[in-house]
Order: C-alpha cells, then structure tokens, then sequence
C-alpha cells in the first residue's frame, strides 16, 4: 500500500499514528517481504506480532504461511485489521487481540497466554512499539519459544545486546545472553517508517540455547540480579551479603572481588553461580 493510498485510509475512518501509542508505520515494500526470511519463518508456524498497526507486516507474515496472532492495542486499528484481513480469519490463518500485550501480573494478555499454552513454542516476529520493549523483553526468558526477530530502537537493541557484545551489562542483557544466542541486527533508516521517529532502529534476534537457562532458573536469577544492578555504583559483595548471602558466597569462590560493581561480573560467572547454587 502507498503512502498517499495509507493516509487517505486512515483519515477516512478517523484514525492517525499516536504518537504516545509509539506508532510508527513501517512502509517499505522490500523490507517487508524481507523481514519473514530473516526471522526464519515456515509455513503453518505460529507467529505473534505485537503492534501490528494498520497490518503491513501481517500481512507479509501470511503470504509466508505463518499463522498469526496479532495484538494491538489501538480499538480503531484493530478494528481495520480485522476489516481488511478478514478472509485470513475466516481461514483461521489470523487471530487479532485487541488489548495490551503485556497485561498485567507479570504475565501476558490472557488471550495471549491461551494462545502461547496452544502453540507452545511460537515465533515472535515484530515492529515492537518503543514504549513496551523493555518489559516485553524481559518476560521472554521466561517463554518457550522458537525464537524473535524484533524491530526496536537501536539504543535498546544494543542494550539488550550488550552480554554478547561487550557493552555495559544490565539484568536484561544478562537474562537474555543465558537463555539466548542474541544478535544484534541491521541497521533500519527512518525513512521506512511513516510517522519518521526521532530515533534510530535496528533488528534484534534472539534463539535459544541448547545450554540456556530454563524458566524456573531465571526466575530464580531475576530477582537477584534487578536487586545486583539497582544501585550500580556500590561495591556488590557487601550488599549481597546482606540479602542474598548464599549468592554473595558463590560469587566470592568463583573470583569476584570485594570491590566489583555489578558491571564487571559476566554472565558466565552469574551462571556459574546459579549452577552452584542448584547443587
């Protein structure tokens, strides 16, 4: 769909991006039939994608075979969804969530749990919106699935990346390397997008390790870790010693020194830890 063709839709039925919703269209052909490719899909694999907007991406993500769940938060965009897209639904190809994503309670929308309970080991393949990707990352070391290929902004992109690529570490960036081979994707010019955002972007692909840490071990490790990185500053042995002594004890027998910060122990030590501490 063109440009012009897109705005002149949406004005017709009063609708527009919403900028606090961070709506930005994607609205390059050649990326679009790109980007179920890269994300390795195959015909008749379940896929989510999250903020599907006015359904460019959806659609791609069917002519590939995929069988999409697609969840948006925007009633007027959900309702056009299902409008245009409505013979993929009649085949059973498409199921449109209207809601948010992330629900509440640490868990997903329940129409979104139900279908991650079906699917068991999905493929999430997304624009994700700017505003929900660092809590809607932070839920995936804890899923089964197939694997992500996730359109985010790049400062995020390279965060959730940093474990594998030496920049400074964080409890997302430590949680995904130990569950995830994580890379960090191409580059996207602004230009792809209608609205143009403000800030760069990139692709995000996450699959998971033969070796990764299972859900139940994460969220043993979850806890620790946003307590480890909550003050960055300060010295990390003492103040484990105080909350989570049996971890402080671990971390000292594997090396790490009474005046580490947070940011200098890797991953691989974090879980050598978790591994002492399961024996």
């Amino acid at each position: 769909m063109k440009l012009g063709e897109l705005k002149a839709l949406l004005q017709a039925r009063g609708l527009a991006p919403r900028h606090h919703l961070g709506q930005n269209f994607l609205i390059d052909p050649a990326l679009l039939a790109a980007i179920p490719k890269d994300a390795g899909v195959q015909a008749g694999q379940p896929v989510m994608e999250v903020g599907p907007g006015y359904g460019a991406l959806t659609e791609s993500l069917l002519h590939a075979g995929a069988r999409v769940l697609a969840v948006e938060l925007d009633r007027g965009l959900a309702s056009w969804l299902r409008e245009r897209l409505a013979p993929a639904m009649e085949a059973g190809h498409l199921q449109v969530v209207e809601g948010d994503v992330l629900g509440d309670r640490g868990r997903f929308h329940p129409e979104v749990e139900a279908w991650w309970d079906r699917n068991q080991t999905p493929l999430v393949v997304s624009n994700l919106p700017y505003g929900i990707s660092g809590p809607f990352l932070s839920r995936l070391p804890q899923r089964s699935l197939l694997g992500a290929c996730l359109l985010l902004q790049r400062e995020m992109a390279e965060r959730a990346a940093a474990a594998t690529r030496g920049g400074a570490l964080s409890p997302l960036a430590v949680r995904l390397s130990l569950r995830f081979e994580v890379q960090l994707g191409r580059k996207v010019p602004r230009q792809v997008f209608w609205p143009r955002p403000e800030v760069e972007s990139s692709f995000l692909h996450l699959r998971p390790r033969q070796d990764g840490l299972q859900s139940a071990e994460d969220q043993a490790l979850e806890p620790v870790l946003r307590f480890a990185f909550g003050q960055r500053r300060k010295r990390l042995l003492p103040r484990l010693r105080r909350e989570f002594p049996q971890w402080a004890a671990l971390l000292e027998s594997l090396g790490v020194e009474e005046e580490w910060r947070p940011e200098k122990i890797s991953a691989k030590l974090w879980m050598q830890a978790l591994k002492g501490l399961e024996s």
